[in-house]
């Protein structure tokens, strides 16, 4: 039996080479200094397998029009099997997405594992982070409910802002008018036709890059005797990957997703309230009340960005230890006090949102 099994695997390498490539996966050498703070690379790619098949399972009973989405919604939650949990792991899972691709920038950004050559793996991973917020930009509108329907009047407004661009903004968005039907079809039609493929090829090339540049490793280490990915950083990635499944596990069936009555177009004293990771923006807008909308909405986040692209090509100094990142230690801690400190009581932030997105 032994023997057969070894033969049926002997052909199938020769013929596809898939042992040979997982062999050579999961033992590659990586430095020494590996370890723990590295897990979240993987985590966040299983999070967005999770992602992909509970939006599987979802599109299996969603019909993808205004009001037929909200009423097989409704659907989903009351009748389907296990409904309720694929649309609670799908909408914590997207939350969950953004904490992890955050931590794990946060902790390359720190170690300096974006300095030659692996700039275009930062750049990349920027790419992927953008993306992860344009799932939420775009799927916000999807339950057609009110909350969901004030939002995106709020997003399609600021859209609208764009300096020379805003008015070709709002006809791809087909939000020259109301919000209806042909915005619905392209919001849905990024959501689940563009960002997904997009999204494939970028994690693609992405391990490509890993794989190709190698973890980097802690200054000193570098002639230090290397260890194989498998067992040990295979054994903390899937403990890793265990951890944030049962906290999203445990969320979905715990913490009610909300669901709020059917979108209303004439409900215009309704509160609109951003998704928490776009609240900073809302807080931004509001500080900034003095100056033009195009401040907080196009000019502050288009630098940011760019900052982020570009960080690897402006340190161009050498790698030392993290502990003697004090400056890149000092961004991350400024950048997460300002982003705390914008974030104030919701209410306030509603009403904000409200007279930007009013007619």
């Amino acid at each position: 039996m032994r023997k057969t099994f070894a033969k049926f695997v002997e052909d199938l390498d020769y013929r596809t080479g898939l042992h040979t490539g997982l062999r050579k996966f999961l033992y590659e050498e990586i430095p020494a200094s590996s370890g723990w703070h590295q897990v979240f690379g993987s985590v966040a790619l299983f999070l967005i397998l999770v992602q992909f098949f509970t939006g599987a399972m979802l599109a299996f009973n969603y019909a993808p029009t205004p009001g037929d989405a909200y009423s097989s919604l409704r659907y989903i939650l009351t009748e389907v099997t296990a409904g309720r949990l694929m649309r609670g792991l799908h909408h914590w899972g997207a939350s969950m997405i953004i904490v992890i691709v955050v931590l794990h920038m946060v902790q390359v950004f720190l170690w300096g594992a974006y300095k030659k050559p692996r700039e275009g793996t930062w750049v990349v991973g920027v790419i992927l982070f953008l993306l992860t917020l344009a799932y939420g930009l775009t799927g916000y509108l999807l339950p057609w409910d009110n909350r969901a329907y004030w939002g995106t009047v709020v997003t399609t407004k600021i859209g609208a802002t764009v300096p020379i661009m805003g008015p070709y903004v709002s006809r791809l968005l087909a939000s020259t008018g109301d919000i209806g039907v042909v915005t619905f079809a392209r919001f849905y039609g990024l959501h689940v036709l563009l960002l997904p493929p997009a999204t494939f090829l970028l994690i693609v090339l992405h391990v490509y890059l890993v794989r190709r540049h190698g973890v980097a490793p802690a200054p000193g280490d570098d002639l230090a005797p290397k260890k194989s990915f498998f067992p040990e950083q295979v054994f903390k990635d899937t403990v890793a990957v265990f951890i944030a499944f049962a906290i999203l596990f445990v969320m979905a069936i715990a913490v009610k997703v909300p669901l709020e009555r059917m979108a209303d177009p004439t409900d215009i004293s309704y509160t609109p309230r951003p998704e928490w990771y776009f609240l900073f923006l809302f807080e931004t807008l509001e500080v900034l009340k003095k100056l033009p909308d195009v401040v907080g909405t196009v000019i502050l986040p288009t630098i940011g960005i760019l900052a982020l692209i570009l960080a690897p090509f402006i340190d161009r100094s050498k790698m030392v230890r993290v502990r003697q990142r004090t400056l890149a230690m000092g961004i991350v801690l400024l950048a997460g006090l300002g982003w705390g400190g914008l974030r104030s009581e919701e209410r306030r932030v509603g009403k904000e949102c409200r007279s930007r997105g009013s007619p």
